[in-house]
């Protein structure tokens, strides 16, 4: 399976490749009490470690946009990643955070058409709903049906689109990948 990344160059090379990666284990609590504000368990940063070594293993590793949800927990996954990992651009996106499978799709469909690898760290359910939500024809039978079931943390969902961004929707793109650390 090496190569996802791959720009494309022959016509079976779909244009774009969509990451979708649940945050690593958060500790329970917050100091303040809060959701967001939970942090990032030392389990989770080696989740996100192995999650970014492959990614970059397989051809992932220069994504042309990263969004990170402004949680606490998936600030500090990406920081966890970012070493393993040479994006283009970065940017926190709150509306990761308290979001719906659906809306994240809308957000996915707003990208750029200039960029080919997009990665969103963000949470669940939206993470296993989304990816569901998206797969369609030649998607992986087997992964649609571990991601339908969730998506664990720090776990990495990867699909293939082979139209523009602005066009995705439901059944749209491929499941071709889950890694699971």
């Amino acid at each position: 399976m090496s190569g996802l990344g791959a720009r494309p160059t022959e016509p079976d090379v779909p244009l774009h490749r969509l990451v979708l990666v649940r945050h690593g284990k958060a500790v329970v609590d917050a100091p303040d009490g809060t959701d967001h504000s939970r942090a990032l368990a030392p389990r989770g940063a080696s989740q996100a470690a192995s999650t970014a070594a492959w990614l970059a293993e397989h051809g992932l590793g220069s994504p042309d946009l990263v969004l990170v949800s402004s949680a606490q927990r998936t600030a500090q996954t990406w920081e966890a990643m970012a070493p393993a990992l040479h994006p283009g651009t970065v940017r926190e996106e709150p509306d990761l955070y308290d979001t719906s499978s659906r809306a994240l799709v809308h957000l996915v469909a707003a990208t750029p058409e200039e960029v080919g690898v997009l990665v969103l760290v963000g949470h669940e359910p939206v993470v296993s709903g989304a990816a569901s939500a998206l797969a369609g024809e030649g998607s992986d039978g087997r992964l649609v049906a571990q991601v339908r079931a969730g998506v664990s943390t720090g776990s990495a969902v990867v699909l293939e689109v082979d139209h523009e961004w602005a066009d995705l929707q439901q059944g749209s793109a491929r499941l071709v990948a889950l890694h699971t650390p």
